[in-house]
C-alpha cells in the first residue's frame, strides 16, 4: 500500500479500519523511522540533538559565571565537602587542604588556580591570606555573586559585613557544585582579622555556619564567618576556599547556544529528508 506522506491523515491508511482514534507518539515515531530509509532517520536525528543538549544540563561547579566579558577578572569561593580539624597553627596546612579538595574536581583543577583558605591563625589573618584584590568580584560555585571583592568595603566587600548587611549570596556550594550547609572553621573576625581564638589556638575556638538559602543564621550580617566562639578543635568542620584571580577567556559559544544550534540542525535535516521522500511518492 502506498503511503501518501504529504497527507495529514496518512495514518488512516495503515491502521485497521476498526481503529477510531488517532495513534500515539510511539506509532508516529515508528512509522516516521520506517519512512526515512537511506538516511540518518528520525531516531538518529533525535540522538544527535540529545547529544548536543545533554552537556548543557549536566550539574557541576560553575567555573565561569554568566555575564562576564572576555578579559575581565573574577574569583571563585566554595565550602569544602569534607570536614577538617583546626588543631594546626600553620596557615599553610589549611591552604593545602582547600587546594586538595578543589583539585579533586577536574573542572576546578583545569583552572590552574591557587586556592587559599578564608581563615586565620594567630599570626596570619584571613584577609592577608586571601588577598583583597579590590574590584575583583567573588562568585560561589553556583555562579552567584558573593561580594564585589575581598575588601572591608562596607556592605559590598567580603569582609565588610555587619549587623545590617550581608553577602549578596552565601558561600554554600562545595567543590562539586553541591549545596552544603554546616559549620565552617574560620578563626576570624568579620573584618577578616585573626580572632582571639584563631585556628590552631588552644581552648575555645571561633567557627561559623556557612550561609545557606532561607536562613538568617548563615547569611545575615557576619554570621558567615563569625557565628560562634566555641568548639572542639578536633571536630570535622568545613573550610572556606577561595581562588586567586581568574581571567575570562576569549568568547566561546555557551553550552545552551551550542545545544540550540545542534537541535536546529537536526530539525533542518529531518525537514530536508521528509521533502525528498515526499517528492518520490507516486
Amino acid at each position: 500500500m502506498t503511503i501518501k506522506q504529504n497527507d495529514d491523515h496518512w495514518y488512516r491508511q495503515i491502521l485497521p479500519a476498526s481503529t477510531n482514534r488517532k495513534p500515539g507518539l510511539a506509532f508516529y515515531l515508528t512509522q516516521s523511522h520506517r519512512r526515512l530509509k537511506g538516511g540518518m532517520g528520525l531516531f538518529g536525528i533525535m540522538a544527535m540533538a540529545l547529544a548536543c543538549v545533554a552537556p548543557a544540563s549536566w550539574a557541576g561547579p560553575v567555573t565561569l559565571p554568566v555575564g562576564l566579558a572576555p578579559g575581565s577578572t573574577y574569583r571563585l569561593a566554595f565550602v569544602t565537602a569534607g570536614g577538617w580539624s583546626a588543631t594546626s597553627a600553620n596557615i599553610a596546612d589549611y591552604n593545602t587542604e582547600v587546594n586538595t579538595e578543589a583539585n579533586s574536581v577536574a573542572a576546578l583543577q583545569a583552572l590552574g588556580a591557587t586556592w587559599s583558605v578564608i581563615g586565620s591563625t594567630a599570626t596570619v589573618s584571613a584577609i592577608s591570606n586571601v588577598g583583597q584584590d579590590p574590584g575583583v568580584p567573588i562568585y560561589n560555585l553556583a555562579g552567584q555573586l558573593v561580594a564585589d571583592d575581598a575588601t572591608t568595603t562596607y556592605a559590598t566587600g567580603l569582609f565588610g559585613q555587619s549587623t545590617y548587611t550581608s553577602l549578596f549570596s552565601p558561600i554554600d556550594y562545595n567543590e562539586s557544585g553541591v549545596k552544603t550547609d554546616g559549620y565552617v572553621w574560620t578563626g576570624s573576625n568579620a573584618d577578616g582579622s585573626s580572632a582571639g581564638y584563631a585556628l590552631g589556638t588552644t581552648g575555645a575556638h571561633i567557627y561559623c555556619i556557612d550561609g545557606f538559602s532561607g536562613s538568617t543564621a548563615g547569611l545575615s550580617g557576619a554570621n558567615w564567618i563569625a557565628y560562634s566562639d566555641y568548639g572542639d578543635l578536633t571536630a570535622g568542620n568545613h573550610l572556606y576556599g577561595i581562588s586567586g584571580v581568574l581571567t575570562v577567556p576569549a568568547a566561546t559559544p555557551e553550552p545552551a547556544t551550542t545545544a540550540t544550534m545542534g537541535l536546529g540542525l537536526a530539525v533542518l535535516c529531518l525537514a530536508v529528508q521528509r521533502r525528498k521522500r515526499a517528492s518520490k511518492v507516486v
